[in-house]
């Protein structure tokens, strides 16, 4: 769980702690509703018993705060411990997306505060009464149904945990790249930035399009800056590659293969004011 830092107490990169950074983003972003087997209506509606017009809570357990009291008020302080309670499932929320879980007491029933069944996911005829202390809206990577397969569901965790894991370090990895200096780094030469600009305004609408024309000045400043940012990059992975025991902390991006088309794509007289090479084809 995502959690306040202190700054003043920040793990330093030699103690190698795991992990190295702490936790920012939270896992529900990450979840991959491909290993879900029912819709959550169809997860409330198990609740529902033939002949009976009660909805009751339906069995199942959540990642929550031990305290509930602080769970409340402050659900990422560091002092907070979370374990995978049984609870109830009362309701879901379509535009969060999030369940609405109570804690079962010692008996294992779900019971309001004067020990009555809750039904209907607590809602009465007057509205939805104020959460109580042991009710929590969860995401669903946070709640496993008693009546789903438990080895799916870790899959489903494992999976959101290492695609938050693999995204936090990627954007480190770019934080990196863009806090590099650019300064007495060899720039795009104006031979190329030209030829680029010719390509680019060939289109006869573009030629008239004095939006374009205004903005030239502008796309020039973003050409060059992201070339000198493309040459610190090659450069930092160079260096990370040939450190990997000092820069175990940074994760590198996947390289992407590209693959060579079946049929090849020439120069044609399409052009015949540019002078063909290699790096106008």
């Amino acid at each position: 769980m995502p959690r306040h830092q202190d700054l003043n107490n920040m793990p330093t990169i030699e103690e190698k702690k795991d992990p190295v950074f702490p936790v920012y983003l939270p896992l529900k972003i990450f979840d991959n509703d491909e290993f879900e087997c029912r819709t959550p209506e169809e997860w409330i509606s198990l609740g529902l018993e033939p002949g009976s017009h009660d909805r009751k809570p339906v069995p199942g357990k959540a990642l929550l705060p031990t305290d509930d009291v602080l769970g409340h008020e402050d659900p990422k302080n560091q002092k907070l411990i979370y374990k995978w309670i049984d609870v109830g499932v009362l309701d879901y929320d379509k535009e969060t997306e999030l369940y609405l879980v109570h804690k079962t007491d010692k008996n294992g029933l779900v019971r309001d505060e004067e020990g009555r069944p809750i039904l209907n996911g607590g809602i009465t005829p007057e509205g939805r009464a104020p959460l109580l202390s042991c009710q929590y809206w969860v995401p669903r990577v946070c709640l496993l149904f008693l009546a789903e397969d438990p080895q799916v569901f870790a899959q489903r965790v494992v999976s959101a945990n290492s695609l938050r894991n693999k995204t936090q370090a990627l954007l480190l990895y770019h934080l990196y790249v863009d806090c590099m200096p650019t300064d007495g780094l060899n720039s795009i030469s104006e031979k190329s930035l030209g030829r680029m600009k010719l390509l680019a305004m060939h289109t006869p609408r573009l030629k008239k399009e004095k939006r374009v024309l205004d903005r030239m000045c502008c796309l020039e400043k973003e050409v060059r800056l992201d070339y000198e940012r493309t040459m610190n990059r090659i450069s930092f992975d160079r260096v990370v590659t040939s450190k990997p025991q000092t820069f175990s902390y940074v994760t590198l991006p996947d390289k992407e293969e590209k693959k060579v088309p079946e049929k090849g794509i020439g120069c044609t007289e399409a052009l015949p004011f540019i002078q063909l090479s290699a790096e106008t084809c």
